[in-house]
C-alpha cells in the first residue's frame, strides 16, 4: 500500500525533538528517516516547521535544503505571530510559490488564538496559492503551554470567515475529537490529519480507545474523504504508527486515509 505521511519534523538539530527521540531509540537524522520512509513505503512525507518559535516563515530555508536532498520530502513552513510584517508576508508568498505545500500554525505554543487577525494575511495567501493550513490542535507537547488556544473549536471561526482557505486540525484536535469531527463534517473547508494519537511506542497506549475515537469520527462526519494520515515522526515509529492507524480506520477506507486525500489537498 502507498502511504503519504502528512506529518512529520525533520530539524534533527532541535533539542526537544533530538532528546525525546533518543530516549524511545529512534534515529533522529535524515539518514534514520530514509530508511522509516524506505522500509514503510512512504511514497512522500511533508516535513513541518519543529521550532514554534522560529521566524516567520518558520525554518523554510532548512526544510527547503532537505527537500532538495531528499526527493521524498515536501515542506511546510510556519507562521509565528510574532513575525507578521510585510517583508514576512512577501517571504511566505515566495515560499508558497516555489516548494513549500502548506503553512502552520501553532495555537497553544503561542498564547493567540487562530482567529487573530496577525494570521488573517496568510489565511488569504494559502487561497491564493492554493494551499492548506494546519493548525495544531488539540494537546501540547509539554506542560508549559495553554491548551484553550489550541481547542479545535477555536478553529471554526477562520474556516467561516475564509471559506476559500482549506484548513487542516493536526491530531484531530485530540483529546477533543468530536469538537473537531464536527467541524469536518460542519466546514467543507476543514480537513484533519489522525497523527500523533501515540506519542513513544505504540504498544504504551490503549489501541480501544484510539480505535473508538478514529472510528466515532469517522462516522460522525461521513466524510472519509477528508481525513489524512500523519505520523508525527519523530515521536512515535512510523511502522507502529501506521499498524495502529490501519486498525483504527476502516480498510474501505485506508486508500483515502493513507493516500489519495493528502495527494488531493497537497496537489502532489
Amino acid at each position: 500500500m502507498k502511504i503519504i505521511d502528512a506529518h512529520i519534523h525533520s530539524n534533527f538539530a532541535y533539542p526537544k525533538a533530538k532528546k525525546f527521540a533518543e530516549q524511545q531509540g529512534i534515529d533522529f537524522s535524515l539518514a534514520g528517516l530514509r530508511k522509516e520512509l524506505k522500509e514503510n513505503s512512504v511514497e512522500t512525507a511533508i516535513t513541518i516547521t519543529t521550532d514554534p518559535n522560529s521566524a516567520t516563515p518558520g525554518e523554510y530555508l532548512l526544510l527547503r535544503k532537505q527537500v532538495e536532498e531528499e526527493p521524498r520530502l515536501r515542506a511546510v513552513c510556519s507562521i509565528n505571530p510574532n513575525y507578521t510584517s510585510s517583508r514576512c508576508q512577501k517571504m511566505v508568498e515566495e515560499a508558497l510559490k516555489s516548494s513549500v505545500v502548506g503553512i502552520k500554525i501553532f495555537p497553544g505554543y503561542h498564547s493567540v488564538y487562530p482567529s487573530d487577525p496577525r494570521y488573517f494575511p496568510f489565511y488569504r495567501l494559502a487561497a491564493k496559492y492554493n494551499k492548506p493550513v494546519i493548525i495544531h490542535s488539540g494537546d501540547t507537547f509539554g506542560s508549559n503551554y495553554l491548551v484553550k488556544y489550541s481547542h479545535p473549536l477555536a478553529i471554526d471561526e477562520i474556516a467561516v470567515k475564509f471559506p476559500e482557505t482549506t484548513f487542516i486540525i493536526a491530531h484531530l484536535g485530540n483529546p477533543w475529537i468530536r469538537d473537531a469531527a464536527e467541524l469536518v463534517y460542519k466546514n467543507e473547508n476543514v480537513y484533519a490529519d489522525v497523527s500523533a494519537f501515540c506519542i513513544g511506542h505504540a504498544q504504551k497506549h490503549d489501541f480501544k480507545r484510539i480505535q473508538e475515537d478514529i472510528q466515532w469520527a469517522l462516522s460522525y462526519s461521513g466524510r472519509p474523504d477528508k481525513f489524512l494520515y500523519g505520523s508525527d515522526w519523530p515521536l512515535t515509529p512510523m511502522k507502529e504508527y501506521i499498524t495502529v492507524i490501519k486498525r483504527a480506520v476502516p480498510k474501505r477506507f485506508h486508500k483515502q486515509v493513507f493516500y489519495e486525500n493528502a495527494k488531493r489537498v497537497f496537489r502532489l
